[in-house]
Order: C-alpha cells, then structure tokens, then sequence
C-alpha cells in the first residue's frame, strides 16, 4: 500500500512538472498592449504583489486541488507577462527611448492583464 501512494506522489509531482513546462510558454498572440514607460515601474510592483499573492493562497491548505491548480496557473501566465514587460523595458532602455513599448499577449495573457490594468492604461 505505501509503494502505490509513492508511486502516486511521484506521478503526481511529474504531471504538475510538465504542466509548468507547458505553462510557461505563451501562446498564439492574440493581441498587443502599448505600455507607457513612465508606468513600468507601477505595473512591476502590482504584478509582484498579484503573483506573491496568488502563490500564497495556491499553497494554502484550505483550498480544493483545483483551485490551487488553477491559481498556480495564473502565476504562470502573469511571470510570462512580467518576462514580457522586462524585456520590453530593457529594449527601450537600450535604445535610450523612454516614450512607450509594446508586448505581444496570448488569450490568457491578454485577458488577464486587462482585468488587471484596464483603468491604468487609459
């Protein structure tokens, strides 16, 4: 009995490695966002604290195994946002522009940080 729970755990923690995998790589982009510059930094934060956040009530013990699958997900989708977001800072900071960039967003991507952002970008 405790050889099948092992057995259990260990492909339990190898599905939930692959779908990490999975979930860090962006999809089909379906649409894209101007960022201004000036609202890099306040975006950053806001996403940190969205991720920690998120992570947090995922490890949480109350939670059913798909809810903390699900938030676990959104994290990974708002890390890709976040990468997305750094890279274009970094390109404008390279070309010593500082107007505004613009990141390519998946569905996922795209609705989520519509949700997030919507009022901040307007």
């Amino acid at each position: 009995m405790k050889n099948e729970q092992t057995e259990v755990i260990k492909d339990m923690e190898f599905l939930l490695n692959e779908l990490h995998k999975e979930w860090e790589r962006p999809g089909e982009v379906k649409s894209s966002v101007s960022i201004p510059y000036e609202k890099v930094e306040e975006i950053s934060r806001k996403l940190n604290v969205i991720v920690y956040e998120t992570q947090q009530s995922a490890d949480s013990d109350g939670l059913a195994f798909k809810q903390s699958i699900a938030k676990s997900k959104q994290c990974y989708v708002l890390l890709r946002i976040m990468r997305k977001i750094v890279k274009g800072k970094g390109k404008c900071d390279r070309q010593a522009v500082n107007a505004e960039f613009v990141i390519e967003l998946d569905g996922e991507e795209s609705k989520l940080f519509k949700e997030m952002f919507a009022e901040l970008l307007k």
